[in-house]
């Protein structure tokens, strides 16, 4: 029992990046970084307070745990800015661990290969890893900021069950050669969650939910409250998108998705391929598809089933609204009180290899009975507050200003307390200065749309134009911070 009652005892060990390898880990003598991912020192429960600096943590490697009732927890102290500067690959270990609100990056400037017909396997360029490799189940990853990786910024594979990446801000990943380029904010195989993401100016896709491996599925994965834009746009040698869900041989099929509240935005540019692509080659099972904010159009290929309601798809170009390919199987399921924009007059639906009215498309499938479709270009504003599960006074703030006015009136009552210190941040350029703060009044706060900048890549790769002020995305943060 006494055993017992002293395994409850949680400690806040301190490091700093000039930390020991050896000792209490108390603030005035710390631990270094490495030591404390090692999984040699701390036990369950524990939490390690990282202090201001920059980490060099190289490509480590961890087996690191804690237990289901008392997760270890990796964060910064409040108001501190914690660097960790290489890659972070988490494997053979039971987990409950919490990583949060620090920043990662691969501090490697070269990321330009020189090589052709390597496929996406150059050797030339050094520390050739995703950001976050997950190879073990049960990690969470909350409001981190992971950019410039050299390849994906998070990388799950099947292993990494009850996986939960949540409110981070992931840009300006990946590499490019003369003939290929890859590197996406998310390349998910594992089951879990990922929820109020911001990802965008990638090399490769954004959310690139998709498996290839023999025998392998991609299942039980939600995808809620994300923005994406930007796919491809730091690279201009091969085209890309922003949302990949699904399979291609050998791998079997995708089953339970769950895509819900996302936001995007279709770059105008031929590098950035417009449309969401729901399934890829192989037969699929479920897919739910519910409250997305899309000006884009989706493709759907061959899922048996199909949830799809209460969605804004309103592409912005020539692509049809909905192209739906079943070639390998028949779907069924709920397809009603979605919302149809088109860009112009001419209505397109597609399914199979026939373009149809929106009429037609009703009448020959049967879906979208109470749905509405209407043509020209969307119109006003639209702003999207997504309060922070795990900080309060933060939110994601994404709005959408098609008349392109210089600044729109954003209320976050439902995030913000009156009397809060407060500041607000480009999400495109994060470490900036913030674009407004001060004492939260309970009024509507002016954001501007124009005049905001864009990071820039920490390696030869271009940077792209910003998006405003047709569209831009902000963080709200309580001002606890530096």
């Amino acid at each position: 029992m006494f055993l017992a009652a002293a395994r409850t005892q949680a400690a806040d060990l301190h490091v700093t990046p000039n930390g020991l390898p050896s000792g209490p880990g108390t603030e005035d003598k710390p631990y270094d970084l490495v030591t404390a991912l090692s999984g040699f020192v701390g036990k369950p429960g524990d939490t390690f307070w990282l202090h201001e600096g920059v980490y060099p943590i190289g490509n480590l490697e961890t087996k690191i745990h804690g237990d289901a009732s008392q997760p270890i927890t990796f964060r910064p102290i409040p108001g501190q800015r914690a660097q960790l500067v290489g890659s972070l690959t988490l494997w053979d270990s039971i987990g409950y661990v919490i990583f949060r609100d620090f920043e990662l990056y691969s501090g490697e400037g070269r990321r330009v290969s020189q090589q052709t017909g390597v496929g996406f396997s150059p050797t030339d360029l050094p520390n050739f890893k995703a950001g976050i490799q997950v190879y073990t189940p049960n990690f969470s990853f909350i409001n981190l900021v992971v950019h410039d990786t050299v390849r994906s910024a998070f990388y799950t594979s099947a292993e990494a069950t009850n996986t939960m990446i949540y409110g981070c801000l992931v840009y300006n990943t990946g590499w490019i050669s003369p003939d290929n380029a890859e590197g996406h904010s998310f390349y998910l195989q594992g089951a879990g969650e990922v929820s109020d993401c911001i990802a965008f100016n990638c090399a490769g896709v954004n959310f690139h939910l998709y498996a290839n491996g023999d025998g392998y599925w991609l299942r039980n994965l939600t995808v809620d409250g994300n923005a994406a834009f930007g796919a491809g746009t730091i690279q201009n040698v091969r085209p890309s998108r922003d949302w990949v869900v699904g399979v291609d041989s050998p791998s079997i099929a995708a089953d339970n998705i769950v895509l819900k509240n996302n936001m995007g935005f279709a770059i105008s540019n031929a590098i950035t391929l417009p449309q969401v692509q729901l399934g890829r080659e192989n037969m699929n099972g479920t897919i739910t598809l519910s409250s997305n904010y899309w000006p884009q159009g989706i493709v759907l290929n061959n899922w048996k089933n199909a949830t799809v309601s209460e969605n804004v798809i309103a592409p912005q170009g020539s692509e049809p609204a909905v192209d739906l390919q079943q070639s390998l199987t028949k779907t069924t399921g709920q397809w009603n009180s979605n919302y149809y924009s088109r860009s112009s007059s001419r209505e397109k639906f597609r399914a199979g290899t026939k373009d149809c009215s929106f009429a037609d498309w009703k009448k020959n499938t049967g879906y979208d009975t109470a749905s509405t479709c209407n043509a020209g270009r969307l119109g006003g504003t639209k702003v999207f507050v997504r309060p922070n599960r795990y900080e309060p006074g933060r939110a994601n703030i994404v709005v959408y200003n098609w008349d392109n006015s210089g600044k729109v009136a954003v209320d976050v009552r439902s995030a913000l307390d009156v009397g809060t210190a407060y500041e607000v941040r480009n999400a495109q350029d994060f470490f900036s200065p913030p674009v407004l703060g001060g004492i939260y009044d309970g009024q509507a706060l002016q954001l501007p749309m124009t005049g905001l900048t864009v990071a820039k890549p920490m390696a030869a790769l271009q940077t792209p134009a910003p998006t405003g002020p047709t569209f831009n995305v902000f963080i709200l943060l309580p001002k606890t911070r530096n």
